[in-house]
């Protein structure tokens, strides 16, 4: 492993890298920092990927300015290191959050993305009430520990998962709220119609049935308005945080997906 900074100017890019072979960007959920695949890149790197993890700017060793951005600002940055990286086009994973980030990528710069593959595709479909009412619970400092980490659990988690996964992703896990409440900004202030169609490049949209935070109704739009392009995946007993879930599953089909390619 080494933890790599590309220069761009204005803003300095900290990745993440592991492994040798074709490379795969990877872009983590919205709180998450790059560290956040760790455990599950080398499912990827044994099987002849190199995976480069992104720290957007603001998250980890990454800086830049955190102001009026948008999803392109976001975006613009990962063009930058696959452009230091050598140029040619390269394989995206978008996770969450940086499913959008990936999205707008492919739209912004088709001619650096392979492939999108995305985990967890939300971004058209909002979450249920029910779903809402467990966040506030996070945001409440009269909310008791025990009453937090159920909120994690039923947001980010199957409800099949047990708590103790639950409490091993998120001990000793670095927060980056500026960071994060900037991103959330840059992705409301961009149009949907900016970013969604994910350009052109082919797509693999892996999505757990028991995500409540990405409804799996918003795979199933992509597939119904992109269906030449988007190869569809429901995984069981899978919620937001898949990979930590089903990591041998979700890797499985992302690799199955790029012997394609």
């Amino acid at each position: 492993m080494s933890i790599e900074t590309f220069d761009l100017g204005n803003v300095q890019i900290e990745a993440i890298i592991n492994g040798t072979g074709e490379i795969i960007i990877l872009i983590a959920a919205g709180g998450q920092d790059a560290s956040s695949f760790n455990d599950f890149t080398p499912l990827l790197n044994k099987a002849g990927y190199k995976t480069v993890a992104i720290n957007r700017r603001g998250f980890g060793g990454s800086k830049g300015s955190l102001e009026d951005l948008t999803l392109h600002d976001l975006a613009n940055d990962i063009a930058g290191v696959i452009q230091m990286l050598g140029g040619n086009a390269v394989h995206v994973l978008g996770w969450a959050f940086g499913n959008r980030v990936a999205r707008c990528l492919a739209e912004d710069h088709p001619h650096l993305v392979k492939t999108v593959i995305l985990l967890a595709a939300g971004g058209q479909v909002p979450p249920e009430p029910e779903t809402s009412k467990k966040i506030a619970i996070l945001g409440n400092p009269n909310s008791s520990s025990e009453e937090r980490l159920e909120a994690l659990r039923f947001w980010l988690f199957s409800p099949s998962t047990d708590i103790e996964t639950v409490i091993q992703v998120f001990r000793g896990r670095k927060t980056w709220p500026k960071a994060q409440q900037a991103h959330n900004k840059a992705s409301q202030a961009t149009p949907l119609k900016e970013w969604c169609n994910g350009g052109q490049a082919p797509i693999l949209v892996i999505q757990g049935l028991d995500d409540k935070a990405a409804v799996p109704e918003n795979g199933n739009i992509l597939k119904r308005e992109y269906s030449e392009r988007v190869k569809l995946v429901d995984i069981e007993n899978a919620g937001h945080f898949m990979i930590y879930e089903q990591p041998k599953e979700v890797a499985q089909e992302i690799l199955s997906f790029l012997s394609n390619f």
